[in-house]
């Protein structure tokens, strides 16, 4: 898992004075993140009332896994330390012949220093990336605006994303190979 430093003050930031950076984490939220994620969101994403319960709403049904989609959470040490959410809707594509994981947000805590933003999606897409194959997900898409909010003129999209001729960010998922037995 890449490192990812907690806050821009850290001395441990990745090219910092010689001491490596903490590890940044990234797992699957479950029903019990609700309230932790709600309250993050709150700051980091403030909406009006109604748009906040349809958001908590939307929320709470890819934390509770019903095949509709996931959402990952990149944390630093404490699992409640959370620096960035993506959350991740499984879509039907003719064109890409079955669900794909759609990403079209990416939330981060304000003040994370770019480079660790984009630290945290990588390691966010390359779990969604291990998810998929091992549920049979064979193609993942970013939304083109999330790639750009992301970059602001640095590098291009998380590695292993090449462009779609739908204006996505495309990664295709090799299977994962099944164990019988």
């Amino acid at each position: 898992m890449p490192a990812v430093p907690d806050s821009p003050d850290s001395p441990d930031t990745p090219g910092g004075p010689g001491s490596p950076a903490p590890q940044g984490l990234v797992r699957l939220g479950l029903g019990a993140d609700a309230a932790i994620l709600a309250a993050w969101l709150d700051v980091v994403q403030p909406l009006p009332v109604p748009a906040a319960r349809a958001r908590r709403l939307m929320l709470d049904e890819l934390l509770a896994q019903s095949g509709r989609g996931i959402c990952l959470i990149a944390h630093g040490a404490a699992p409640d330390d959370v620096l960035g959410c993506l959350p991740v809707a499984l879509v039907p594509s003719l064109d890409l012949a079955g669900l794909v994981a759609c990403a079209t947000e990416w939330w981060v805590r304000p003040g994370l220093p770019p480079e660790a933003g984009r630290t945290c999606l990588q390691a966010c897409c390359d779990t969604l990336a291990d998810w998929g194959r091992a549920h049979g997900i064979r193609h993942a898409l970013l939304a083109p605006a999330l790639v750009t909010a992301l970059v602001s003129g640095k590098g291009g999209p998380p590695a292993g994303f090449s462009p779609h001729g739908s204006g996505m960010w495309h990664r295709g998922l090799v299977p994962a190979a099944k164990v019988l037995g």
